[in-house]
């Protein structure tokens, strides 16, 4: 009798604990699992789209997502400043530019930045920077081999140089200093991607003891020990590095791929052009400090 009754109040408890689960999940346990799994799959699928401004104006645009139920989004981006997105598709935003309006689709997961071109007019670039304690100098371009070969040809580089290049994405500047000339070289850029990249194409060039890389805000790092800096920035980043291009000791050379180092006009010594063998017309400005 004693064991019927255990077993009795033990079939009550489960019976019980399964009205408790149904009540919980609305009536409905399987739509409760459900709603759950949908919840974290949603949350799994949103990335985050990121959008400095890198200008010295404050960048106004909507933002929007592809379901035309959803309205866009004012934004008013500060100096400096970046703007955090979570999506799980792409986003069109929309600014005024040269006195038009301009839309783009901006990929899910991505970083951008709002820059000046060539024309000094207001673009988004997808950029690298990813770290909200660096400056975004400009979006990841490769240099033509042909244009790297000049630049290091107008700078005179020989195995006695010390070579930073600032921005290396891939590292080929300072691998080809240091695989013809034998010159020591430094690439600095802030996204860990390009910093992988060329620590394995340099391993690959055999060159592992001539040159490193590192992750870092190429505006905070100490240039006094180069001989040689190369950059290929936008004008206002090279502006950003005046400081710290001062502070090069006397004698070294500056090369700037396609663009000016504001307020070094009287330093420029000579600027050559050229074309690389896909026909795109490129610039190099020679500096020395």
């Amino acid at each position: 009798m004693k064991k019927k009754i255990e077993l009795l109040m033990l079939s009550v408890i489960v019976v019980a604990a399964v009205i408790v689960v149904v009540l919980t999940s609305g009536g409905n346990g399987r739509n409760g699992i459900d709603s759950v799994e949908a919840a974290i799959s949603s949350s799994e699928l949103k990335k985050e789209i990121t959008i400095r401004n890198v200008t010295d104006e404050i960048v106004h645009f909507s933002i929007k997502s592809a379901d035309a139920s959803v309205s866009s989004q004012e934004v008013s981006l500060e100096i400096g400043k970046i703007s955090h997105f979570k999506t799980a598709k792409p986003l069109f935003i929309t600014f005024e530019r040269a006195g038009r309006t301009d839309s783009y689709e901006l990929d899910a997961g991505k970083p951008y930045s709002f820059r000046y071109d060539e024309d000094d007019l207001l673009q988004i670039y997808e950029g690298s920077h990813g770290r909200e304690d660096a400056v975004d100098l400009a979006p990841y371009v490769q240099t033509p081999m042909s244009v790297v070969e000049k630049m290091l040809e107008l700078a005179e580089v020989d195995a006695d140089d010390l070579i930073f290049d600032i921005g290396c994405g891939d590292g080929r500047i300072v691998i080809t200093a240091a695989k013809k000339y034998g010159a020591r070289g430094i690439g600095i850029d802030i996204d860990p991607q390009r910093i992988r990249e060329s620590k394995e194409s340099a391993k690959e060039a055999d060159v592992e003891d001539l040159v490193s890389f590192r992750m870092d805000d190429a505006t905070k790092i100490d240039l006094s020990t180069a001989t040689v800096v190369t950059i290929y920035l936008l004008p206002e980043s090279n502006a950003l590095l005046v400081p710290q291009l001062e502070e090069l000791k006397p004698g070294s050379v500056v090369v700037s791929h396609n663009y000016t180092i504001p307020g070094w006009e009287d330093k420029e010594i000579e600027s050559v052009e050229m074309e690389d063998i896909a026909g795109s017309h490129h610039t190099i400005f020679l500096y020395r400090r």
